[in-house]
């Protein structure tokens, strides 16, 4: 199945979730923001599909990272 999109109503929750969870510090709140926002992504996939979605991300930052000098 496709990944459910993400509305900008349930993206501004997020916002503020995470922004009262880690008061102090931007990278947490960055980090669990794109986890909150996957989580729902994800809803609708089947494990192989969600696996299949981290590889190909992962490969791309591979690819980033021998291309930076």
């Amino acid at each position: 199945m496709p990944r459910r999109e993400v509305t900008e109503k349930e993206k501004e929750k997020i916002r503020k979730r995470v922004q009262r969870e880690f008061p102090e510090s931007k990278a947490l709140q960055d980090i669990h923001y794109h986890r909150y926002v996957k989580e729902i992504e994800w809803q609708t996939m089947t494990p192989d599909e969600i696996v299949k979605e981290i590889k190909k991300g992962a490969n791309e930052v591979k690819k980033e990272m021998k291309a930076a000098p």
